[in-house]
């Protein structure tokens, strides 16, 4: 399942597809290309004067001829704490992968993929829930759609357990 969302790359060159193109970096140094539809997101830094940075995104993810575009503002992308830093590529990634302009869904597929890919967990989310603020309704609407699939096949596991 997780190759299907992300591959690590070895290296930045192989995924030189456009100018400025670059590989996710993962707050510990590892990289990550964001997978959709059988094909690398491209992934570019934003140029200056991009309405990236009149807008105050971290990152805008939109529809191209041949799949999706991952624009990045890496002086924000940088600012972030090492966990929100890393959520934002399965946030951005999630985007492409469903597709989904919703970002309450994102979310969701984000947390579940960071799940599946061993980069979340209680501390990393509490450190999530730590940015977003105390009792945000965003945040824990993000917890409650990533946690309803374990939560339900969980529930199907336990009532068709055979009694011992």
């Amino acid at each position: 399942m997780l190759a299907a969302f992300w591959q690590p790359s070895a290296t930045l060159a192989l995924f030189m597809m456009a100018r400025g193109a670059i590989a996710f970096t993962f707050a510990d140094g590892t990289h990550a290309d964001c997978i959709a539809g059988g094909r690398p997101v491209i992934e570019i830094e934003a140029a200056s004067g991009d309405p990236i940075y009149q807008l105050g995104r971290t990152a805008i993810a939109v529809p191209t001829a041949s799949g999706y575009k991952v624009t990045w503002n890496v002086a924000k992308l940088s600012s972030l704490p090492p966990e929100v830093h890393d959520f934002i590529f399965f946030h951005e990634c999630a985007h492409a992968r469903v597709p989904t302009p919703d970002e309450l869904t994102a979310n969701c597929i984000a947390l579940k993929e960071m799940r599946a890919a061993g980069r979340a967990g209680f501390a990393v989310e509490a450190k999530l829930a730590a940015f977003y603020g105390p009792l945000n309704s965003y945040w824990e609407s993000t917890l409650r759609c990533a946690s309803a699939d374990a939560a339900a096949a969980q529930d199907r596991g336990s009532r068709s357990a055979p009694a011992h």
